[in-house]
């Protein structure tokens, strides 16, 4: 093997190609990794970036602890339907129950009000390794009721997919 240039692999004669110092027939030696500057015209459209960010001059103190106040779910919206089938289902007090996010959603029509399983505070970690034991940490991809239609059960994907059975009319 050459130590100087580059090797090619011929698949249709099954063998190596040695090129003399990685030139073409530009006499230009090719180097692959380099950046080249752009010019011109080309130069906002190839680096659109270069001279838009810059590090801030002074940043804010680090602040480790938890903000004071917490949160709490009023009205979600969306519905998941596009790679879930079977995800919308009526509970004993024929309220509509289905799936969106990490959520179990019910939802009253006659006040417009919704109540939820899941949506609680969870730990500060990435929902791929989160191991939250009271509700779903990942994506919500299944749902279904019980035939007295009081309990549901409902499953998530991720690296550690859980199902849990949580109260059709209460969450």
């Amino acid at each position: 093997m050459n130590d100087h240039g580059r090797v090619v692999y011929d698949k249709k004669k099954k063998q190596e190609i040695h090129c003399d110092g990685g030139k073409d027939d530009d006499g230009k030696e090719d180097n692959f990794f380099d950046v080249e500057e752009a010019k011109g015209e080309q130069f906002m459209a190839v680096l659109p970036w270069i001279g838009q960010i810059a590090e801030p001059d002074s940043h804010n103190p680090v602040e480790p602890s938890p903000p004071d106040c917490t949160y709490c779910l009023e009205y979600v919206y969306g519905y998941r339907c596009a790679d879930s089938k079977q995800n919308l289902w009526w509970n004993c007090a024929d309220q509509p129950v289905y799936i969106t996010a990490a959520l179990g959603v019910i939802l009253d029509c006659g006040s417009n009000t919704q109540k939820f399983f899941g949506g609680g505070e969870v730990d500060c970690t990435a929902k791929n390794v989160a191991k939250d034991q009271d509700h779903h940490t990942d994506d919500v991809m299944c749902i279904s009721l019980c035939s007295q239609r009081q309990m549901a059960v409902s499953g998530q994907i991720g690296a550690s997919p859980t199902i849990f059975t949580w109260d059709a009319t209460t969450g």
